[in-house]
């Protein structure tokens, strides 16, 4: 492993698109369903379909500031990965890891960036999940994996 410590962070796209997806709508919908009557425009905003809509729109917008706030991030030193929050960090040695199996999504053949990995930890009934698509620079996260896979089989 290198000798740096590696900080790759989460995406947040999901939620980004999420929201740009319902505002999309809402608005579709206030439009398709406002009325013009003569000179004047109204837009049916007491209609329940916008509340419903609106509840989405604060449920993904809730959501994306919860990850703002949240700041989750892996870090990978020399000896050990780091699941790291603003409020707490998980630490898993290298040494803790009994094996490192890599899996990729059966939607097509790619070079591993939607690859689901997964790390068997001593002392841990079950079997950690990480999937490399969820964190930027996921290229580079795969290689660094990969490589440590290779030095838990030697």
């Amino acid at each position: 492993m290198s000798a740096q410590v590696q900080r790759f962070k989460r995406r947040n796209d999901f939620y980004y698109i999420t929201l740009l997806v319902y505002v999309a709508f809402a608005v579709l919908y206030i439009v398709v369903t406002g009325t013009i009557t003569g000179s004047t425009v109204e837009f049916g905003l007491k209609d329940p379909v916008i509340y419903i809509i609106a509840a989405f729109i604060l449920h993904a917008l809730i959501m994306l500031i919860s990850s703002f706030v949240s700041n989750r991030r892996l870090i990978i030193t020399d000896d050990a990965l780091i699941f790291a929050s603003r409020f707490r960090e998980r630490r898993i040695p290298f040494s803790d890891i009994d094996h490192i199996n890599f899996k990729r999504e059966r939607r097509r053949i790619n070079d591993g960036t939607f690859a689901v990995i997964n790390m068997k930890v001593s002392g841990r009934r079950r079997i950690l999940r990480l999937r490399v698509a969820n964190y930027e620079h996921e290229k580079e996260l795969y290689g660094i994996l990969k490589e440590l896979e290779q030095e838990k089989r030697r």
